[in-house]
């Protein structure tokens, strides 16, 4: 089989052939360590590279095949892994210099249920420092380049497994999101990302700041997978989303077996809310492909959840900074004020993020948390999906912070949105973050390229715990969308 079949061909279809004995793990994994091996220099995607490993895993996945006996889902299946995910035997830095030669002796949970289903992880992904940032970028490694214009971002933080998935150096990989590091990424690469529900898969063993004894988000963060196709994206679910032995917490989740009609799906839909600018031409692709929905027989409606963004966003700001700073004192918090006040004027997500916090103050954040899910939901009654853009802008060039305030980059020079200029992280945080708060899974799809061939993607956002039924809508809408080859392919 070509090289360039095997690099482009989805996870699920791989793992079908090993099967099926039409091709050998061996050749496959040989395959990506050549594309690795070929691209990686010009795209800094992938930060480690277990080689030896790889291959002698291979070697044993096919003996395996021979012998009948099954792996599981993924058997002898090349994937790669964000460089904070904790893995036995291999470095995992997040990007962080006091991190740059941790060892773990365990895997986090993600990472024991994808071996155990059979996947050879064959290298460890960038990131931005402790995933901190919308850029993939930090001093150990350096930045990660798009797939489409090396000069331009990949998205952050899970940068490197965007551009490993669009350049063929992988067939899945598996980030983490927050503020956005799957869903911004899988836009700017032209990929497909998933943010699951909160709750429904382990976050267990993603690597934080060392100085913190334990992680403190216990909120929001979610662990998911990117891929070339949404069947990949629902193959990796099907494997995740499970407890293992040292983590039952999980709210387990129905599959989805049955099949979604167009003509029978109710789309709600909007290019645009909260005051937030978007790039016209992104606004432009979003309204082409919701013309298509309801041509096809979909029922569509221009609305946008009634919920309070600017409170969402701020909400969003306060569980970042009591769970992510729970050990920095009200003390060094009320003293960094006067520096950053002025700076995130304008970023309501970030404002309650460096500010003193007290223990009222976190459950008035609960409280309206608990209200936003409920009005979010409520207005998802109605509708099968939402869909909504991602970002205010398509991939841009490398855009460099002023300066560091600690591990967090300060950015002081704006993005350009049409003829506005808007800061960088509402530019890229604000279409993102009130749905973290809300916990929704939410589908990160392409729908089409720009005139200057930069991908532009959609968020399609479903009810909390309905992730398999979104991954099947997200499936219907996908066959609307403008299809095109990566530029590798």
């Amino acid at each position: 089989m070509a090289q360039n079949n095997i690099l482009f061909m989805s996870a699920t279809e791989i793992a079908d052939k090993i099967r099926n004995k039409e091709v050998t793990s061996y050749e496959v994994v040989s395959a990506y360590l050549q594309q690795i091996d070929a691209q990686n220099g010009i795209f800094n995607a992938i930060v480690l590279v277990d080689k030896e490993n790889a291959l002698h895993q291979a070697i044993l996945a096919d003996k395996a095949i021979k012998s009948g006996t099954n792996w599981g889902k993924l058997h002898g299946v090349p994937i790669t892994i964000k460089d904070n995910y904790l893995t036995k035997g291999l470095t995992t830095t997040s990007g962080y210099e006091p991190l740059r030669n941790h060892m773990p002796t365990k895997d986090a949970e993600l990472v024991k249920l994808l071996k155990s289903e059979g996947a050879i992880i064959i290298g460890k992904t960038n990131l931005s420092v402790l995933a901190m940032d919308m850029q993939t970028d930090n001093a150990i490694f350096g930045k990660t380049n798009n797939a489409w214009d090396s000069n331009r971002t990949s998205g952050g933080s899970s940068g490197g497994c965007a551009v490993a998935l669009a350049t063929g150096m992988t067939s899945l990989s598996f980030g983490n999101d927050l503020a956005g590091s799957i869903r911004l990424p899988s836009a700017y690469c032209g990929v497909y990302g998933f943010k699951p529900t909160f709750g429904v898969v382990s976050i267990n063993g993603i690597q934080t700041d060392p100085k913190e004894p334990v992680n403190g988000l216990k909120s929001l963060a979610v662990a998911g997978p990117l891929a070339r196709t949404i069947e990949d994206l629902q193959l990796a679910m099907d494997i995740i989303a499970n407890t293992t032995n040292t983590d039952k917490k999980l709210i387990p989740i129905n599959r989805c077996t049955y099949t979604i009609d167009i003509k029978h799906m109710k789309i709600a839909w909007t290019d645009e809310f909260g005051g937030v600018p978007v790039d016209n031409e992104i606004k432009k692709a979003i309204q082409d492909y919701v013309a298509k929905l309801e041509k096809s027989g979909a029922t569509v409606v221009k609305i946008t959840p009634p919920i309070d963004f600017h409170l969402a966003w701020k909400t969003w700001g306060s569980f970042v900074g009591m769970q992510g700073g729970y050990n920095t004192s009200n003390f060094v918090k009320w003293m960094g004020l006067p520096f950053t006040k002025g700076v995130l004027k304008d970023v309501p997500m970030h404002q309650n993020i460096v500010k003193p916090t007290s223990v009222e103050k976190y459950m008035e954040a609960l409280n309206t948390q608990d209200s936003l899910i409920t009005q979010m939901e409520n207005f998802l009654d109605s509708f099968d999906a939402f869909i909504c853009p991602v970002s205010s802008v398509k991939a841009f060039p490398h855009h460099e912070p002023t300066k560091k305030l600690g591990n967090f980059s300060i950015y002081n020079n704006p993005i350009a949105i049409n003829k506005e200029f808007m800061h960088y992280y509402m530019s890229t945080q604000a279409y993102t973050t009130p749905f973290t708060l809300t916990e929704n899974p939410i589908l990160s799809m392409p729908i089409s390229l720009s005139k200057d061939s930069l991908p532009i993607g959609v968020q399609v956002i479903g009810k909390r715990y309905s992730d398999f039924r979104l991954l099947k809508i997200g499936m219907v809408l996908d066959d609307y969308s403008e299809k095109f080859k990566y530029p590798l392919e």
